[in-house]
């Protein structure tokens, strides 16, 4: 009966198609040829081929049999949002139903870039949000820093300096617990004090060849560099533009609060132990373990061949000063970060050390197309006041529940909305509405500033949540689901470890 039903629900869309498409009339005489006369069309009657109506029949039969669970689960995600939408500004409604669509494309491995751009040429079409802020992602600074460093870090590849770098700082431990811990000690102090991005695009090439020597597969350890390094940007003030974000806001509400260097380190600490815990243990059962790929030494490429420097010690030396140099100062000056670092990168190609190929070779394309793109969702929620319905609604619920129930309201707000904005966002549509609330709660909001924090940089659960988590997906090649499996549960435990910490810690 499905069948028969598909099957005429086909004809009648090849005959729909063919009643307001010109085609031209063909002869008629031969017995292969079936005749359309739709009444009121906008087309002349056509002959149609019944070999071609049949390829068109098979073709539809087939993108149904390998899209059907995709499309059932967009119309039942759709159908859960349907009774909402009357209640939402016209806006808000478009863009929770495109981002909605959105995630569950992804969640069927539908290429990043691709559902992004559908989804945005959607938003700008319905006036949600202009052809300027579908393209500002292009232009900002940290898509630009993204490319420029991946294009650096290319170069201690080149010059030979992952053994070098891999041996100082990881060492040769065996089994994959001390691997991976070898891993986060050195990557969450780094990111203590030094922007992500960079972190990980440098660690990137390094852990890549790394695990394959120390017999482990890379996708046991990217998508924990990824989480490291956001969660190694909790520990100090300077370790994530989000934590100066907040304490600029915080600032603004309350003119003698300052956060200082080494106020989020407590709950820092508390959120790195716990979630490092998850990683060791539950990495093994919840990442894939790929196909390990061992790492051919070519004679045609100009990067590395094996463990002798192909292109001199001196040139290896100073990669590996440039590269300490440029982060050095991009912690210091972090808006300086792509100045320096396409400083650096002429630098490189000029004195030999990587070649302009090697550069190109190194930005990846589709995750550039993905992070710029990502601005543009995050623009709709905050442009079509999504986000501020959403945070205002759920976290006045359990308001009158008390503090801890307020902070764990807050921080599941913030990772929902966190999933498809960037943290930077995160903070600022969510800091005004918990400021009112805890003032309305007559509660301190110091404490929910923090909670704030924290969960804004806990962006684990998606791909796009977070431009690391987008190199990371790329160069491991993970699927949408894997983050959900992986990163959703670290979401939970750092929840159920910090919340109570900055419960304890900053409620006074």
């Amino acid at each position: 009966e499905n069948e028969k039903m598909l099957t005429k629900f086909m004809d009648l869309t090849l005959l729909s198609l063919f009643a307001v498409v010109d085609c031209e009339v063909q002869p008629v005489h031969r017995p292969n040829l079936s005749v359309f006369r739709p009444r009121g069309g906008l087309a002349p009657s056509v002959a149609v081929d019944k070999a071609v109506l049949r390829a068109s029949q098979s073709a539809l039969e087939q993108w149904w049999q390998g899209n059907w669970q995709q499309f059932s689960a967009t119309v039942a995600v759709l159908a859960l949002l349907a009774p909402a939408m009357p209640h939402l500004p016209r806006k808000a409604a478009v863009a929770a139903a495109a981002i909605a669509v959105a995630l569950v494309q992804m969640a069927f491995d539908a290429p990043p870039e691709q559902v992004l751009l559908e989804v945005v040429v959607l938003l700008v079409a319905a006036d949600v949000i202009t052809l300027k802020d579908a393209l500002a992602g292009f232009s900002d600074k940290g898509v630009v820093s993204v490319g420029v460093m991946c294009a650096v870090a290319k170069s201690v590849q080149c010059t030979g300096g992952v053994q070098l770098i891999a041996r100082l700082l990881l060492g040769e431990p065996s089994g994959r617990f001390l691997v991976v811990l070898r891993m986060l000690l050195p990557v969450l102090v780094i990111s203590a004090f030094l922007n992500n991005t960079p972190v990980c695009a440098m660690m990137l090439p390094i852990l890549q060849q790394w695990a394959t020597q120390r017999g482990l597969s890379p996708k046991q350890l990217l998508m924990p560099l990824s989480f490291a390094t956001m969660i190694g940007g909790t520990l100090t003030l300077i370790g994530s533009s989000t934590n100066l974000v907040a304490a600029g806001a915080a600032q603004k509400q309350d003119p003698t609060f300052a956060m200082g260097m080494f106020g989020i380190t407590k709950a820092g600490l508390v959120n790195a132990v716990a979630a490092s815990a998850y990683m060791l243990l539950a990495g093994r059962w919840w990442l894939p373990d790929g196909e390990k790929k061992v790492v051919k030494p070519t004679t045609s490429s100009s990067c590395s061949r094996g463990v002798a420097p192909p292109r001199g010690s001196a040139r290896l030396w100073l990669t590996l000063v440039l590269l300490a140099g440029t982060m050095t100062l991009a912690a210091k000056q972090p808006d300086a970060l792509v100045t320096v670092g396409l400083a650096t990168l002429c630098i490189l190609l000029r004195t030999g050390c990587m070649e302009l190929g090697d550069a190109w070779k190194a930005i990846n394309g589709p995750v550039l197309i993905s992070i710029a793109l990502s601005f543009a969702l995050g623009a709709s929620i905050e442009k079509s006041g999504l986000a501020t319905i959403v945070a205002d609604n759920l976290v006045q619920v359990v308001a009158p529940m008390g503090t801890l129930a307020l902070l764990f309201a807050v921080y599941t707000v913030a990772i929902l909305v966190g999933m498809v904005i960037s943290n930077n966002a995160v903070v600022v549509l969510m800091f005004p509405v918990v400021v009112k609330v805890c003032e309305g709660a007559g509660i301190s909001w110091k404490a929910a500033l923090y909670t704030l924090t924290m969960a804004a940089s806990a962006s684990f659960s998606t791909p796009v949540s977070y431009q690391t988590n987008l190199m990371v997906a790329n160069a491991g090649g993970y699927q949408f689901a894997d983050f959900l499996r992986f990163g959703l549960p670290l979401q939970l435990v750092c929840m159920l470890a910090t919340v109570p910490a900055c419960h304890l810690f900053y409620s006074r």
